[in-house]
């Protein structure tokens, strides 16, 4: 069981990059639990950790990238709901949509240099 007040009160002593930085790695680890069925079981509460991470970034964030990430928490939620149901024939695309939105978010953190052209919807 995760204790969520005690990972919110962690997530408050971070910079708004290292916050971001920690939701890629979040969604990351969502998209390998998602391609491997020996970890599925996991992909729903890291769905849920990283629309948690979003709302707890606020705080300090631009406002160029929180508009980015207000959408990737709904479609968190859409892919967790869709799991639940079936996560047999989710697993492949929620394993590369996670991924994207990983990549992206460390691209808004600056820890990682964008790509010419790259964005959210992409």
């Amino acid at each position: 069981m995760v204790n969520w007040q005690r990972l919110h009160a962690r997530y408050a002593r971070l910079t708004w990059q290292q916050r971001l930085g920690n939701l890629a790695s979040t969604l990351a680890r969502a998209a390998t639990a998602a391609s491997n069925p020996r970890t599925a079981a996991s992909v729903s509460d890291l769905l849920r950790e990283g629309m948690w991470i979003i709302e707890w970034s606020q705080p300090g964030t631009p406002l160029s990238a929180l508009t980015e990430l207000a959408p990737m928490q709904r479609e968190l939620g859409l892919w967790r709901r869709a799991w639940e149901q079936d996560s047999q024939v989710v697993r492949p695309l929620l394993a590369l949509r996670v991924r994207a939105m990983a990549d992206r978010v460390l691209e808004l953190s600056g820890l990682i240099p964008a790509s010419v052209g790259t964005s959210y919807a992409s």
